[in-house]
């Protein structure tokens, strides 16, 4: 049976000290994004490590996207870094869109991940080898994104929802009293057409003050 360990090791020294790494990556649709960017804009920031032919990896890959839908409107961005193809070659973006397509992603998604993963393992692992799936988790400093929070690094995406809820939205500022208030009054589909609640399709929560909520529930 096929390994699902991807180990990268490398000679650079593990450091505490280091800010979180930076970069800047191009999806396969030209759209640029880079990390500091989005930390400065008060943003959580999850960034999911994958490989084509790993299971655990295409089981992340669909939580992840959940919570995408769950969260996007919370201050909350989720980057794709597809590594291998089925194959275990490098991903392009033949991969890149059939791995997005068989898994209804829809967060911004990238291959020609080396450098990206090679920074990540050395500044967040004792031992330059990391198992794909790899999660990592940030809370921002939006004045200096460099001094963000790494909130949760492992492969288990139900920890990183939990954390999403039970401190960063807590963080952000929504009180109790404010939630308790909180009524749903309508659930909408993407077209804006009132329906029923539904697993496995994205809906749009309406509540009694104005606000909405993507939501999107997987079985």
């Amino acid at each position: 049976m096929k390994s699902t360990i991807f180990a990268l090791f490398t000679i650079l020294t593990f450091t505490l000290t280091a800010q979180v790494p930076n970069w800047t990556k191009y999806s396969c649709d030209a759209d640029s994004y880079t990390m500091y960017s989005e930390l400065s804009k008060g943003k959580a920031v999850l960034l999911s490590f994958s490989n084509q032919w790993s299971p655990a990896s295409t089981e992340t890959a669909n939580k992840a996207e959940a919570l995408w839908q769950n969260m996007m409107s919370e201050n909350v961005k989720v980057f794709g870094f597809l590594n291998e193809d089925e194959y275990f070659n490098v991903a392009d973006c033949d991969d890149a869109d059939a791995w997005t397509a068989e898994n209804g992603i829809t967060y911004p998604t990238f291959i020609n991940i080396e450098d990206v993963l090679t920074n990540y393992v050395n500044k967040y692992t004792t031992n330059g080898a990391v198992n794909l799936p790899w999660l990592l988790l940030f809370f921002p400093d939006a004045e200096n994104p460099g001094n963000s929070m790494l909130a949760y690094s492992g492969n288990n995406i139900n920890e990183v929802n939990h954390i999403l809820h039970d401190q960063w939205l807590q963080s952000t500022g929504i009180s109790t009293d404010e939630m308790q208030d909180l009524r749903l009054v309508r659930i909408i589909d993407q077209l804006g057409r009132t329906t029923e609640f539904k697993p496995n399709t994205p809906l749009i929560y309406v509540y009694n003050d104005g606000s909405t909520k993507k939501i999107y529930v997987s079985e």
